[in-house]
């Protein structure tokens, strides 16, 4: 699955392979960072915005990156306004997306490859077996 840069909400399974962290962090991440609240569908389920994205890297950057503690990441987090037209993270998030969507593209193909394959072989195991008796 591709992932279109003009959408407006993601769910939390394509924000996990965005930023390449689990689900879980970024639930807890939610409930540690207030700045980070993704907004819900009538379901519950969790809608994040380019906006929250950039959160969620900025702070995946001050953990994993810079080194810092979660709540000294959450001070530095509350100093920063939520301007998503100043966010140099948005740039980022666009790049994952479509090395994201190459990847796919890729991963169709060998599956194609594999596919023809095993066909193969099951055509030549058939063969052999018609041999046998």
């Amino acid at each position: 699955m591709a992932f279109d840069s003009t959408k407006s909400y993601y769910s939390i399974s394509e924000v996990t392979k965005i930023a390449g962290i689990p689900a879980y962090l970024l639930r807890y991440w939610e409930g540690f960072f207030n700045e980070l609240t993704p907004a819900r569908d009538t379901r519950g389920n969790r809608r994040y915005t380019n906006r929250d994205i950039a959160m969620v890297l900025n702070i995946k950057d001050l953990v994993y990156e810079k080194g810092y503690k979660l709540g000294k990441a959450s001070e530095i987090v509350k100093g920063k306004p939520r301007n998503s037209e100043d966010d140099h993270k948005t740039a980022e998030i666009l790049k994952l997306q479509k090395q994201i969507g190459h990847e796919k593209g890729r991963q169709s193909a060998v599956d194609e490859r594999r596919t023809l394959l095993l066909k193969e072989i099951k055509v030549e195991i058939e063969d052999i077996l018609q041999l046998l008796g």
